[in-house]
């Protein structure tokens, strides 16, 4: 289990998904899998021999998504005692929300304007 503090997931939002497996497989040696989610297709990215995936990657179009970009997420114990204290340094949260069969997300701004994910995470994910 990721423990508290500790980066759990990494995604990268791109308008050009077919290049980015390509540059990714050959860098890394990345295999992927596609998969659907509610908010639609999602791509997992996979290093042989690992049981989980290292990465998710999203198409997203230029328009809508600003520079391609690579997000992160930080595992949290607690994300609502979190959210409380990232308010409370000055941040901002937007709510938290559920992952079903993964956990609880919610996007952060530090007090600089940097933004990161967190999500606490479902026993046995």
């Amino acid at each position: 289990m990721t423990s508290h503090g500790s980066v759990y997931w990494n995604e990268l939002t791109t308008s050009d998904l077919e290049a980015a497996k390509t540059f990714y497989a050959a860098l890394f040696g990345w295999t992927f899998e596609e998969i659907e989610t509610p908010a639609g297709p999602y791509t997992l990215a996979r290093v042989a021999g690992q049981p989980r995936p290292v990465a998710g990657l999203i198409a997203w179009p230029q328009e809508e998504s600003g520079a391609d970009q690579w997000f992160v997420y930080v595992a949290v114990a607690d994300i609502e005692a979190a959210v409380a204290t990232v308010v409370a340094g000055g941040g901002s949260a937007a709510p938290v929300f559920e992952v079903p069969g993964v956990g609880l997300f919610a996007t952060v701004v530090d007090p600089t304007g940097a933004t990161c994910g967190m999500v606490q995470r479902m026993r046995g994910t």
